[in-house]
């Protein structure tokens, strides 16, 4: 989630939004983005609703996404305050 504040500050702040609107819109923006890649909000179609999947693999394992047999939703959304906190009030800025 650390990304996609940063890059969603940087787009805000580039189109000139400032202040508590600019980090109100970051927090608002980065948890539903995170809600719907961790499957926290349905996203429906015509006729069911689709359960994102999302995986990461570098180097070698690019050819092969490692997936665990069992599993089930991250709660990816709820990192979200925290990482706008460090990204808005992190000892650099």
């Amino acid at each position: 989630m650390e990304e996609v504040v940063r890059s969603v500050r940087q787009r805000l702040e580039t189109a000139g939004v400032r202040g508590k609107q600019l980090r109100d819109l970051v927090t608002n923006i980065a948890f539903d983005v995170g809600a719907i890649i961790d499957g926290s909000q349905l996203v429906s179609t015509d006729d069911d609703h689709l359960v994102p999947f999302l995986g990461f693999a570098e180097g070698r394992m690019r050819e092969q996404l490692p997936l665990s047999q069992k599993g089930g939703a991250s709660s990816l959304h709820e990192f979200v305050p925290g990482v706008v906190g460090d990204e808005f009030e992190g000892p650099e800025r």
